[in-house]
């Protein structure tokens, strides 16, 4: 069942089990990163909650408003509540009291088509303290015949009142051959050029199981990015630090999100390093890049390398907060230079 959704057995099984369910929990958590199919399959599984017969394949009039491959989610019983943007800043802003409040207006309301009201709530970790009250009191006295489906990437900044409250369901990765496989399927069926296998390999791993993370990636030409990054590694240690980053695409021309892709990559690259280092047997994210980052890791002492990768992290968090960029990209460079003299 729902085959579409890669992956994710177990929870599948749960949620089979759930449906043929009299007495169900009215919460479900489903928590894991981005891209791995968390989405799909609430919506997959909202369908089957709302079909008269909890069997989607066999196309009644409510599987067909909930029309998941058009986007036409027009059934009576179903709601959606997702982060809004901020129109000055075009970024989306966290969930708000306002949208709690609507919430629960409508929560007054029984199911009037199927024998379930389903609501999915995404971000549900992206709450003001406000809203993440409300909602709390939302689920101490939950409405009858209401099923909350949560999509949440961590459970860090959840109220534990709200957890004690739902069922979680944690989404992991999909395997790497699997994610290989649907990517060269995605491409031959949007009839797209796709990289070589070696390549496919690489955004699978890169993306650490997340399908929709690796399209992202292929679609940004994040193997440009990589051979930025790869560069500066490469010219470590600087003779002369400040005339090396003069000229820098990663450090003049990156607007933010540029600057955080080429963190990440950087990131992962110096992993890698550091499991030559520590002579790990884990897999490798480059593993195109292996011989060379092997080379390379042996300029390194391992608490150079545990620095330099504190300082990435840094930079990182540094431009999620908004801080300059060119800024919090020079600064991380020379810290890293620096770390790699120092041993």
């Amino acid at each position: 069942m729902w085959d579409k959704v890669l992956g994710h057995t177990q929870i599948k099984e749960f949620l089979v089990s759930y449906l043929a369910r009299r007495e169900r929990p009215h919460a479900l958590l489903f928590t894991g990163p981005e891209g791995v199919g968390k989405r799909m399959l609430a919506l997959e599984f909202a369908r089957s909650l709302l079909c008269f017969n909890h069997n989607p394949k066999d196309g009644c009039e409510a599987c067909r408003l909930m029309n998941i491959e058009d986007g036409n989610l027009s059934h009576p019983d179903f709601l959606h509540v997702a982060r809004e943007e901020d129109p000055k800043t075009h970024r989306l802003k966290d969930l708000s009291i306002d949208q709690m409040r609507d919430l629960v207006s409508k929560a007054a309301f029984a199911p009037v088509m199927s024998d379930t009201k389903v609501c999915i709530i995404e971000d549900i970790d992206r709450m003001t303290e406000p809203a993440a009250n409300s909602f709390l009191k939302l689920l101490e006295e939950p409405p009858a015949g209401w099923v909350f489906i949560l999509l949440a990437t961590s459970t860090d900044r959840l109220l534990t009142t709200i957890l004690s409250r739902v069922v979680q369901l944690r989404f992991h990765g999909i395997p790497l051959e699997l994610e290989i496989k649907a990517l060269q399927a995605y491409f031959v069926a949007n009839e797209a050029k796709a990289p070589d296998l070696e390549q496919l390999e690489v955004l699978a791993r890169l993306s650490e199981g997340s399908l929709g993370l690796a399209l992202e990636y292929h679609q940004r030409e994040v193997f440009a990015y990589r051979e930025q990054a790869y560069a500066f590694i490469e010219g470590l240690p600087l003779s002369s630090p400040l005339s090396f980053l003069v000229g820098r695409v990663w450090l003049e021309k990156y607007e933010r999100q540029e600057a955080l892709l080429f963190v990440q990559l950087l990131q992962l690259l110096l992993r890698d390093m550091l499991t030559y280092r520590l002579d790990l047997k884990a897999s490798l994210y480059n593993s195109d890049l292996a011989t060379n980052l092997e080379v390379l890791s042996r300029k390194w002492q391992v608490k150079g390398l545990k620095r330099a990768l504190g300082a990435v992290d840094e930079a990182y968090r540094a431009l999620v907060a908004n801080v300059a960029v060119k800024l919090t990209m020079e600064a991380m460079a020379l810290k890293i230079d620096k770390f790699c003299k120092e041993g």
